[in-house]
């Protein structure tokens, strides 16, 4: 069964998936010319060379996208550290200062899984931070090498990828639409192997109360504790847990009724 945690990375990347597909549909109309800017859209836009327009553009939403994906996979590794709190190696692992380094250290827990998937990961991270951050950081030579080593089986299951040429786009700093579709597509593939293997879950309340607060749901959740009489608070809880948290095992529930509104326990 999916984990709450891998249901929030999903509908992430498949939101910026689908939003890539539809603006490079759309900018294949404006590079072929065949489209102008609408009346009543009040922006400034024109363009002596639509080709070179659309392809700058292209880019820029991949490499925009990159952010996203990346943020999803780091809020799926939290969830992950914070459902890891009774197995200390994992928790260690998952505690790792940076993205690329967390990376690295879960991927020791996963002993069914393709070998190129975690270099690929740890490539779209590093390629984000290069975007962001005009981070120098490369993958090493390992990492490298293990991309390479499995090359021909790369480019069976992807598309014809060509990953010689990916890395080569990665030190220059030039993504195409083939590159950040295989990063998305092992990456899903990666988080959903740790979701399987791992098993994530929250069952306790520190975690529980941890996950209310990164996705800023504290105000709603004591909002529902707070509501009159025990029968309609279970009953609002109940509801709240099956929207937000439909993985929280049922023996965690009457810890949560027990607690109480977050904000008051901390204040």
């Amino acid at each position: 069964m999916e984990s709450e945690g891998l249901k929030q990375f999903l509908d992430v990347v498949g939101d910026a998936v689908h939003s890539v597909n539809t603006i490079c549909v759309g900018l294949a109309a404006v590079r072929a010319g065949t489209v102008k800017k609408p009346e009543d859209l009040t922006i400034g836009w024109s363009s002596s060379n639509p080709e070179t327009s659309a392809l700058k553009a292209r880019v820029f939403a991949l490499r925009a996208s990159l952010v996203f994906v990346e943020e999803a996979l780091l809020k799926y590794l939290e969830f992950l550290k914070d459902c890891s709190t009774e197995d200390e190696k994992l928790y260690k692992a998952l505690s790792a200062e940076g993205a690329a380094d967390r990376v690295i250290e879960v991927s020791k827990f996963l002993p069914r899984v393709e070998p190129y998937w975690w270099p690929m990961v740890v490539l779209l991270v590093r390629w984000r931070n290069r975007v962001v951050h005009n981070a120098k950081i490369g993958l090493t030579v390992h990492q490298r090498k293990t991309l390479c080593d499995h090359e021909q089986v790369m480019k069976q299951r992807h598309a014809g990828i060509d990953i010689q040429q990916t890395l080569e786009n990665f030190d220059s700093n030039k993504i195409t639409l083939k590159d950040f579709t295989t990063l998305i597509a092992v990456t899903v593939r990666y988080v959903r192997a740790l979701d399987e293997q791992l098993e994530p879950k929250l069952d306790t309340i520190q975690s529980f109360i941890s996950r209310l607060e990164q996705r800023g749901l504290v105000v709603v959740f004591d909002n529902v504790m707070k509501a009159n009489g025990e029968s309609k608070r279970r009953r609002k809880l109940r509801s709240f847990l099956d929207t937000e948290f439909s993985n929280i095992p049922d023996t965690l529930f009457e810890d949560i009724f027990r607690h109480g509104p977050i904000g008051q326990r901390n204040a």
